[in-house]
């Protein structure tokens, strides 16, 4: 049986208010986040879409980074912004800062995606932090969307809770899931260490192009996760609880070499599984269909 994922709408008085926070921007994916934000607001959701990165277009971006040799100089933000907002007719606020958890303090009242691509652990445990700032059962869940990669390789992972104990409550319904580990719950690694750290180190102080660059990154690996990321965004808000086209799995892994990818899917055996635990001990009671399946 699918289950699929149901994500509370925030926002007071009926109102469904969506915010879309891209740190560490996600160059590639930034134009279907601008996309997906007009579907949202064609579909009577109040959306707010926000790039976060402090850094500039340096030369060696062009072309493995969404950009051409015009913007060179620029914000990176300021200039995806300004590119996919007049596209798309979508406001995009930029900040072109270091993020930080305290600055989605204004957006605790609406339903909050944070889009990560960021590719250190301080980062992410910033944004594991971030998480503690709303309950998953509230009105005004925060999601953290993880995107990462290397060479050829990469994953996306999607979570809404800190803690085994947040997920007592994930599967009261037979076929909706409510809530998922963080992807730092799944792969504490990442907050711990760079991911493959034992392989030769990046040039100190070196831009992602440069690091991108000194590990022979794959010049179609960012559009990958891009393109995944980009379909869990689509069906976490598009479609949430939907029986048709409705999300269904929580982290995704592919290789481009061997063209092979597999998701794990929202189910309490997989979910309980990938914490290392048993649905029984990591879920309240006994689902109808836990009891249909004996």
């Amino acid at each position: 049986m699918q289950v699929n994922l149901h994500v509370r709408f925030g926002g007071g008085q009926g109102e469904k208010q969506v915010k879309l926070l891209a740190l560490c921007l996600p160059y590639w994916l930034a134009p279907s986040i601008a996309r997906l934000a007009r579907v949202l607001a064609e579909t009577g959701k109040q959306v707010a879409v926000t790039f976060v990165d402090p850094d500039v277009v340096e030369e060696v971006n062009v072309p493995r980074q969404n950009f051409c040799a015009a913007e060179v100089g620029r914000f990176k933000a300021e200039t995806l912004a300004r590119r996919f907002s007049g596209a798309w007719g979508i406001p995009i606020t930029t900040i072109t800062e270091r993020w930080d958890k305290q600055m989605i303090r204004e957006h605790w009242s609406a339903t909050t995606i944070l889009v990560g691509c960021v590719d250190n652990p301080a980062a992410r445990r910033s944004l594991a932090d971030a998480l503690a700032n709303a309950s998953p059962n509230s009105s005004s869940p925060i999601w953290w969307l993880d995107c990462g990669n290397w060479r050829d390789n990469g994953q996306v992972l999607l979570g809404n809770v800190r803690t085994p104990k947040e997920l007592r409550e994930a599967f009261q319904i037979e076929t909706l899931c409510a809530a998922l580990p963080s992807p730092a719950l799944v792969h504490p690694e990442l907050l711990t260490a760079l991911p493959h750290a034992s392989r030769a180190a990046p040039p100190p102080g070196g831009s992602c192009a440069q690091m991108a660059l000194a590990h022979a990154q794959s010049l179609m690996i960012n559009q990958r996760v891009a393109s995944e990321a980009a379909d869990y965004l689509a069906r976490l808000l598009l479609a949430s609880g939907s029986r048709d086209g409705g999300l269904c799995r929580f982290a995704t892994y592919f290789d481009l070499i061997s063209g092979s990818a597999r998701s794990l899917y929202t189910t309490p055996e997989t979910i309980a599984a990938a914490l290392h635990t048993t649905p029984t001990k990591l879920f309240r009671g006994k689902s109808k269909r836990n009891r249909a399946a004996r």
